[in-house]
């Protein structure tokens, strides 16, 4: 499985390369060849992923390692939706990266997989971080996204970029907030499964739930109050934060339940 991973992460380096000289000189054939790159290396991430999951018979969510896989490749599914559903490449030298790093953490923090303990086996379980991976690769594309907007934003002649990626931002917002949100139910559900409650006073769902709120927030400032521009461009760069500190500050730096 890892020769798998480390050929991904080599495909996902090069296919940055060519994005950053495709985005930095407009060459057609950079972008195109950049993106055949890309498709191969998610093509080996997937199929790592699948050879995990025969072997442990569990989706690969139980370890620091597995859900540092899982969300890599999640961040670069996103990331080669845009490049298609959108026809641009700029995000890319954000989210790639991410991933990459990601990627690469958790090839360093490999572990042995094996059958789930007793208290995780139930779908609620897969349910729950599959959707809060999946979620969190949606934040990144909105971070991603919001900086892009941001440096259109300081050029004044770019006012229609800068609303294309904030679109871009704000659309992912809300599919990651739509993921989230079952996450926090299926969690929730799971919780009371494995421990009779629903709720827990510990660090990680506390700062679940302060994600799932400030996005809340986001998306009432999106929808409802139509806020734009540079000011909810800004709030999305700081939500990345918190999630980062929620998946590994607490993780590193707290006492939790969660191992990951």
């Amino acid at each position: 499985m890892n020769e798998l991973l480390y050929a991904s992460l080599i495909l996902y380096l090069l296919g940055l390369v060519f994005v950053v000289i495709h985005n930095g000189s407009g060459a057609v054939r950079m972008g195109s060849l950049s993106r055949w790159i890309l498709w191969a290396g998610f093509i080996l991430h997937t199929v790592a992923l699948g050879v995990r999951i025969v072997n442990t018979g569990h989706a690969p969510m139980a370890s620091m390692f597995e859900t540092l896989v899982f969300y890599s490749w999640c961040t670069v599914f996103v990331s080669l939706f845009v490049a298609n559903r959108y026809s641009e490449r700029i995000t890319e030298m954000i989210t790639l990266p991410v991933a990459s790093i990601a990627l690469f953490f958790g090839i360093l923090n490999y572990k042995p997989g094996g059958p789930l303990t007793l208290v995780l086996r139930t779908r609620w379980f897969e349910t729950h971080v599959t959707a809060s991976f999946a979620a969190y690769a949606l934040f990144t594309l909105a971070f991603a996204a919001a900086v892009v907007s941001l440096v259109y934003e300081s050029r004044e002649r770019e006012c229609a970029e800068a609303r294309k990626f904030s679109d871009i931002a704000g659309r992912s917002i809300l599919w990651g907030f739509a993921l989230f949100s079952a996450a926090m139910f299926s969690g929730a559900i799971w919780a009371y499964l494995a421990w009779g409650v629903y709720w827990m006073w510990e660090p990680k769902v506390i700062w679940s739930f302060i994600v799932w709120f400030y996005y809340a927030g986001a998306m009432h400032a999106w929808y409802v109050k139509s806020w734009r521009g540079r000011g909810l461009s800004v709030a999305t760069v700081i939500g990345f934060i918190v999630v980062l500190f929620t998946y590994l500050g607490v993780s590193l730096l707290m006492k939790s339940s969660h191992s990951f």
